[in-house]
């Protein structure tokens, strides 16, 4: 049995996807302890995992206030905190470290932990290649102009790691070659996002009403109210069902329509299998489950007016859909008639289903958390090898 250190940023879509690949290691006997801000920690103690909160998450918030990101900033970049996740590998006499990719300190101090590191992508590389050169340069020159060093570069952040874990297949990645050896790629990770809970529809299970599925991010400074309410307000007219999830937007905020029903969170599996649209920002786990349910995709992608910031790979994620033909793709910005256009289209073309079932197919074949964990797992053989004897 090998110790992992699970280096983890918890905002977007990550936390799951780390839960799952964990999972995984756990079922072939291995230990996995996730380090992080306070967020991450309140997420991770209702699991089976051990959770360490990091004291200097937030111990140069206040010098990071000018920037949008702003305290998660300074949690990704400051040096105290990489400092401690080096302190808190070795108490926890870590046999390998995990580190996500957004996660700059961590990744800049990575030859210091003694063991073998990993970079871990829950999203699309070469799709997003020039993107992740302007964040880890806006990162790097955050930490300059705070009188930290700067970060190294790509070739040494992520090409530098013992291994770079990219959980989305291959194929799907655009077509040009891995911008350095150590990239593997796997398949999407599957799991369920933590506030997920089952949810009783107000409509009979045997209703032959489409389904429309509406759910947008669950990271609070990617929300965006303008845009949930324009997509219900499109919809509203529609002979369709809906459902939202709302995330961290309070369901009192918004106008539900009639032909609606709204929730803070879902488990999203159980929808889709009934919804026959999904209506999203382009986020990479929900686009690939959808997927695996055969259900196309309405994205609704970029900076709506109310919005602070969006992930980079979401208009690279929403690129994909629109070049396999399992969705459209339509300004977050888009207007009520635009939305609602785009969602009629694709509740009446049923080529978006069958190349959502031919896709989702090969993402299902993939089993992206099995095979993130067994390349993980490889870096620590001859440990787990002496474990044994």
């Amino acid at each position: 049995m090998a110790t992992f250190l699970w280096a983890c940023y918890d905002g977007g879509g990550n936390m799951p996807y780390g839960l799952g690949v964990a999972r995984a290691l756990a079922r072939s006997g291995h230990r996995v302890v996730f380090a992080g801000r306070p967020e991450m920690a309140r997420k991770v103690r209702p699991t089976e995992f051990d959770a360490v909160e990091l004291r200097q998450a937030y111990a140069n918030a206040h010098r990071y206030q000018d920037d949008p990101r702003g305290r998660t900033l300074a949690f990704l970049t400051s040096p105290a905190v990489a400092e401690e996740l080096l302190e808190v590998a070795a108490a926890q006499r870590a046999d390998a470290v995990v580190i996500d990719s957004n996660f700059g300190g961590a990744l800049a101090v990575a030859p210091r932990f003694g063991v073998p590191t990993a970079v871990i992508l829950h999203s699309f590389l070469r799709r997003t290649l020039g993107d992740w050169e302007v964040m880890m340069r806006h990162q790097s020159a955050t930490r300059v102009s705070l009188g930290f060093e700067p970060l190294p570069g790509l070739d040494e952040l992520f090409g530098g790691r013992d291994l770079f874990m990219v959980n989305a297949i291959d194929q799907f990645d655009g077509p040009q070659g891995n911008p350095w050896p150590n990239v593997r790629h796997g398949g999407a990770v599957l799991e369920e996002v933590i506030d997920g809970r089952p949810c009783e529809l107000p409509w009979a299970p045997a209703d032959p009403t489409p389904l429309v599925l509406v759910s947008f991010t669950t990271d609070e400074i990617q929300n965006s109210i303008t845009k949930l309410q324009r997509t219900l307000d499109a919809l509203a007219t529609l002979p369709v069902h809906v459902l939202a999830t709302t995330g961290t937007v309070d369901p009192a905020e918004i106008t539900v329509p009639a032909n609606a029903h709204a929730v803070a969170f879902a488990t999203h599996g159980p929808l889709m299998s009934r919804a026959s649209l999904v209506v999203n920002h382009a986020g990479y786990g929900t686009v690939m489950r959808a997927l695996t349910h055969g259900v196309g995709v309405l994205c609704l992608t970029g900076q709506a007016e109310d919005q602070r910031i969006i992930a980079f790979d979401q208009p690279r994620t929403a690129e994909f859909v629109e070049e396999h033909r399992v969705g459209l793709s339509l300004a977050a910005t888009a207007s009520v008639p635009e939305i609602r256009a785009a969602a009629r289209t694709m509740l009446a073309e049923p080529a978006f289903r069958s190349n959502a079932l031919r896709l989702g197919a090969l993402i299902l074949e993939s089993h992206g958390a099995d095979t993130a964990a067994q390349r993980l797992a490889a870096l620590t053989e001859p440990v787990s090898a002496r474990a044994k004897g």
